[in-house]
């Protein structure tokens, strides 16, 4: 099994097995992100169940359990008559199943609700060395395992939220493109993200454009609903979600517009949905880098966290009628039109992690008011940096220099130095100053620090 990332994740899990004595790991995130390629693989060499949850009865589920215990326990005819006969059992014979995984136990419970309440009297009363690991992708339900009402409550030895493989590391899903480009490989991480299943169907004998075409914008495209089929999974008014996730997508970013947008006259009876959406990792609240309380302040503003839901969002939901008709020619057009400028957000964001790594920033983010927009703001020292990013095929030079020293020259601090970041290099006229940063993002090399090491 092939991994790319997860290093921390994996060696939490080895340290959770080597441990003696019960444990309990509860691993959660969104689907497809590699939960169960995880669990897996952190089991291959050791005995145990790995029993996965479906929506179908209890009934059928304690049958299909009951036969994998059977199997693993190397007893034939094994037929539990509930669920705490079941897990008696494995819990008793800790010496040949050494683990048990529970997947998708969102809907293992969903079928019988008493479990929690079975598993928290065996942890509290039962002696054994058996790990137990509780696995879900519903974010919500894992949420709520965790919390003070649930009888599981204060049991977990581990847990783990798993997150999208962040941008350096989804580079390693591209090392047999040849050759390989880095320009591609962020615009195919501004569309999918760091969901490891989508990255596995890009066909790298194809451009980008036809892979975007099989994977949306086609009657059979897997991607072509999936966000839909998440919202569901998780919310009750999928419409309302849907909504402001479009106004988002559009740059309707503060509370005050996105309300307005989906015709709600008070910003206030939209921020159950913001929160909601927040609990999710699909929005997050941003504001800027010189706000002395962030969590208080009024200048916020939202932006769409994962990348699939904020292209999903920008270029297929809105165009769905046009795909479903067999017009999808249309759509791809508008996707050709505007796909650079989506991009360089993204593009942004992974230039400001890659400056705070390099250069150890106090705090990095990005600025504006009424007046000025600048791309990245960083403090060091109580020493300030401010920076553009190009995300065009226009090299930088010193006109772009001098409007940022220009747009800086309104901010209540002197900066230091100035930073730029460009995808496609510098002009020599800009090379030589003293107090500037050049990093370029080469289509070949990625990351390349040109000036102010």
């Amino acid at each position: 099994m092939i991994f790319y990332d997860r290093t921390n994740e994996r060696k939490i899990l080895n340290n959770f097995f080597k441990k003696p004595g019960f444990g309990l790991y509860i691993l959660y995130g969104r689907r497809r992100i590699g939960k169960t390629y995880l669990l897996k693989f952190s089991t291959q060499k050791r005995k145990g169940i790995f029993f996965t949850g479906r929506q179908i009865t209890s009934e059928y589920l304690l049958d299909s359990f009951s036969k994998q215990v059977s199997e693993i326990a190397d007893i034939k005819g094994i037929h539990f008559k509930n669920w705490e006969e079941a897990f008696d059992f494995v819990f008793s014979n800790s010496d040949k199943i050494n683990y048990l995984v529970l997947d998708e136990f969102q809907y293992i419970v969903g079928a019988a609700n008493e479990i929690p309440s079975i598993l928290q009297a065996l942890i509290d009363h039962k002696k054994t060395d058996l790990k137990l690991i509780l696995c879900g992708s519903s974010i919500s339900f894992m949420y709520g395992l965790l919390s003070y009402e649930n009888p599981l409550f204060g049991r977990k030895t581990k847990y783990s939220k798993l997150t999208p493989v962040k941008f350096s590391d989804v580079v390693e899903f591209f090392k047999k493109a040849k050759p390989k480009n880095y320009h591609d490989i962020l615009t195919y991480y501004a569309v999918l993200g760091g969901i490891p299943q989508y990255l596995r169907m890009i066909d790298l004998n194809k451009s980008g454009l036809d892979n975007l075409n099989n994977l949306f914008l086609k009657l059979d495209s897997p991607l072509k609903e999936e966000p839909l089929f998440l919202l569901s999974e998780e919310l009750r008014e999928p419409r309302i979600y849907h909504s402001i996730l479009e106004a988002i997508s559009f740059g309707y970013n503060s509370s005050g517009e996105i309300s307005s947008k989906i015709g709600y006259n008070d910003s206030r009876k939209i921020q159950p949905y913001l929160k909601t959406l927040e609990s999710l990792d699909l929005i997050k609240k941003v504001v800027p880098i010189t706000e002395k309380n962030p969590l208080r302040t009024r200048k916020g503003i939202y932006k769409i966290k994962d990348n699939l839901f904020a292209f999903w969002f920008r270029f297929i939901y809105p165009n769905l009628s046009f795909i479903e008709n067999d017009m999808s020619k249309k759509v791809m057009k508008e996707i050709i039109v505007n796909l650079n400028q989506y991009c360089s957000f993204v593009f942004e964001e992974e230039a400001r992690k890659f400056l705070l790594k390099k250069y150890s920033f106090d705090r990095i983010g990005n600025y504006w008011n009424k007046d000025v927009e600048i791309d990245i703001l960083a403090e060091k020292n109580d020493e300030w940096f401010a920076g553009e990013c190009k995300w065009t095929n226009k090299t930088i030079g010193i006109s772009e220099y001098k409007k940022l020293v220009e747009k800086t020259s309104k901010l209540p601090f002197e900066i230091k130095k100035y930073i730029f970041v460009s995808k496609n290099g510098f002009e020599e006229n800009i090379m030589n100053l003293k107090d500037v940063i050049l990093v370029e993002f080469g289509e070949f090399d990625g990351w390349d620090l040109k000036s102010g090491d």
